[in-house]
């Protein structure tokens, strides 16, 4: 208690003397207690409680700012990834009057008004799918985008040539070996090949590519915007919606990528290099691999055996223009692919091959290049051997769905004895093909294969083979082996690609599948309607990530 205590009285005590047992009586006083005055202490309280509140004010400011420096680190991380800034959101959401959470990558494709876009750069064609946001029609479907002149995928090819425009699709497709001192560039060669093949230029003729193509479908699909797409340099995916510039639509784009055993990030840096300045912001755009986006087309498509075997895997065999992809799929996993160098593109190649040498003489005479894995002809007059391949892509197309087809080049060339014009007519058996084609395979392809860099593509437990239905056995055997798996364990075989169409391509898979597993029911080979196209239009039904 604080203040001054002072007693009031005096308190007697009594004592005795031992010997005589008389009483004395003695007054003791009381002491006084005294304490500090409360005025002088409280300054040293206010003192106490003045540190006490700066060092607790000190560190919570610290800890402020710390939260802060983390928040935002956080934050650029999550723009950087994402490609959303959710500042910007929360301040344009009382503007559109939407309470959507746009953090959920998974569902970002929701916040496109305009759908998704779905691009198939393939070996040697383009093709484009579209479809409406979900948000707007729940039972929206895929569906292919035909190009300028009402075809169902183009020419994945470019021609380049320093101070003129970049030519696209059957323009470019149409200077494949008449270049007049332009180069042609493939896009899929070139994003999957070496850094040093993929320069300025290139990637140039590669965005003009997609960008044309791209903004013709989104023109058909969505109408006209303002502008021209194609000469254009604003950004043609746009995740703003208040972006109004011309050429920009609200589309999120997916692009398919080839398979790849490593299945590392690098792969696709060429990819996502190929879309700079299509896209704003950057991350908008989704990267599906091709056996994934085929097996997911179809699931949809009800191709596959029933959902009860939906924990095996699925083999693909993706037959397309320059390459046959085989690879192992389980649910949205790739665990095993390789690339064997031929598909529908070489039937063509050795029907060039078949032509220059009948009509021209012996391919020494002509500088037809014998060796060439590929099987394309060199000529020394490329305007010839452009005519040659124009009418045997038309010819092959013919063998698909008959045995026999006319061939007809008026004026190929000039007698230059007589001086008088030499025309090609001849007519074309599907057999004479096949025959070109099983030869070359067992003289270049097999040897090619057998070579150390190549040693995975076949299994090790077959003899080498000696016609294209060995060929799929020993390359379906070697993906068992590499994978640890037997035959009974796959769900199906699914063969795809545009290359597939060819009845060769088929009646070997069905010999093949038959060997291996003793039953066709694990085969699986696409109508003619979606062969090609069910990588693109299961491209837009695979799960966001």
């Amino acid at each position: 208690m604080l203040g001054t205590l002072q007693a009031s009285s005096s308190l007697p005590i009594t004592s005795y003397d031992n010997d005589d047992n008389n009483k004395h009586s003695t007054t003791i006083q009381n002491r006084s207690y005294h304490a500090t005055n409360r005025n002088e202490i409280l300054p040293f309280i206010a003192a106490g409680v003045l540190i006490g509140g700066s060092i607790y004010t000190f560190r919570t400011l610290q800890q402020i700012d710390k939260d802060w420096e983390d928040y935002y680190n956080d934050l650029e991380e999550y723009k950087a990834k994402t490609g959303i800034d959710p500042e910007e959101q929360q301040s344009s959401s009382s503007n559109s009057n939407t309470s959507a959470n746009r953090s959920d990558n998974a569902n970002l494709s929701s916040f496109f008004t305009g759908g998704t876009l779905a691009i198939d750069i393939g070996t040697s064609r383009l093709k484009l799918s579209h479809q409406q946001s979900l948000s707007k029609n729940k039972n929206a479907k895929p569906s292919v985008i035909v190009d300028r002149e009402g075809h169902r995928s183009t020419s994945a090819m470019a021609w380049k040539k320093d101070g003129e425009d970049i030519l696209i699709g059957r323009l470019a497709a149409s200077r494949s070996f008449d270049t007049r001192g332009g180069s042609i560039v493939h896009p899929q060669d070139l994003l999957l090949g070496n850094e040093e093949q993929t320069d300025d230029n290139n990637m140039a003729a590669i965005q003009k590519t997609l960008r044309d193509v791209a903004s013709n479908a989104l023109d058909q699909a969505l109408g006209s915007s303002t502008g021209s797409f194609s000469s254009s340099n604003n950004p043609l995916f746009v995740l703003d919606t208040s972006m109004t510039t011309p050429g920009s639509y609200n589309v999120r784009p997916i692009i398919t990528y080839p398979a790849t055993t490593s299945g590392s990030p690098e792969d696709m840096i060429r990819y996502k290099q190929a879309l700079n300045g299509l896209t704003s912001p950057d991350s908008i755009a989704e990267y599906v691999s091709e056996p994934v986006a085929i097996v997911s087309g179809a699931e949809y498509y009800n191709l596959l055996p029933p959902t009860s075997n939906a924990s095996r895997p699925v083999l693909v065999v993706d037959v397309g223009g320059t390459k046959t992809q085989v690879s192992m799929v389980l649910g949205d996993e790739v665990s095993y692919s390789t690339s064997l160098p031929f598909g529908g593109d070489t039937y063509i190649d050795l029907l060039v091959s078949k032509l220059a040498s009948d009509f021209f003489g012996p391919s020494a005479e002509n500088g037809i290049d014998s060796t060439d894995l590929s099987a394309k002809p060199k000529l020394n007059d490329p305007t010839a051997l452009q005519r040659l391949y124009d009418e045997s892509t038309k010819s092959v197309h013919e063998l698909s769905n008959k045995t026999r087809s006319e061939i007809n080049i008026p004026y190929l060339t000039m007698d230059l004895e007589t001086r008088q014009p030499k025309h090609l007519e001849v007519g074309m058996s599907r057999k004479v093909i096949d025959n070109e084609f099983e030869s070359w395979l067992e003289d270049k392809l097999v040897p090619h294969l057998q070579q150390s860099s190549c040693s995975t593509s076949l299994s090790q437990a077959l003899s080498p083979p000696s016609n294209l239905s060995t060929l799929f056995s020993s390359t379906i055997m070697s993906a068992l082996e590499q994978t640890s798996m037997t035959p009974m364990q796959l769900r199906a075989v699914l063969v795809v690609g545009g290359g597939a169409r060819i009845p060769l391509i088929q009646s070997s898979m069905k010999e093949s599948v038959g060997y291996l597993a003793g039953e066709l029911d694990k085969l699986v080979i696409p109508e003619v309607e979606v062969l090609g196209e069910l990588c693109v239009l299961g491209a837009q039904l695979v799960k966001s990530k």
